[in-house]
């Protein structure tokens, strides 16, 4: 039997609760999050835009998801979710142009300089 491709592995609330621990990692203790060169800076903030983009997605599917529902209750939490996932998107797009200015230094300095 062959198993759908697009269902969920896990859970959301197992996925969301791992999202959380993972970005309270980067976000607390000295000087977290912690790189000691530009190639994990580089990497770092790759890794941050793609999960930006994807926490825009997952914002717009739950708004979908209300407004699908068509519950007059629940449409104003779905605007709200609307917005903060074209925010997070303009977030991700706005972390994104950093890219470039990585690639510059990068090349110039190489990977292996220490910041």
């Amino acid at each position: 039997m062959a198993e759908d491709e697009d269902a969920p592995t896990l859970p959301a609330t197992v996925v969301a609760a791992h999202l959380n621990a993972c970005a309270t990692e980067l976000a607390v203790g000295r000087g977290a999050p912690n790189v000691s060169d530009l190639a994990d800076l580089t990497s770092v903030v790759h890794d941050l835009v793609a999960g930006q983009q994807q926490i825009a997605i997952a914002l717009a599917h739950l708004a979908d998801q209300l407004t699908a529902r068509r519950h007059d209750d629940m449409s104003a939490l779905a605007e709200v979710l609307s917005a903060a996932a074209t925010a997070t998107g303009h977030a991700a797009d706005a972390l994104a142009e950093s890219r470039p200015v990585l690639d510059i230094v990068l090349s110039s300095a190489g990977p292996d300089a220490k910041l």
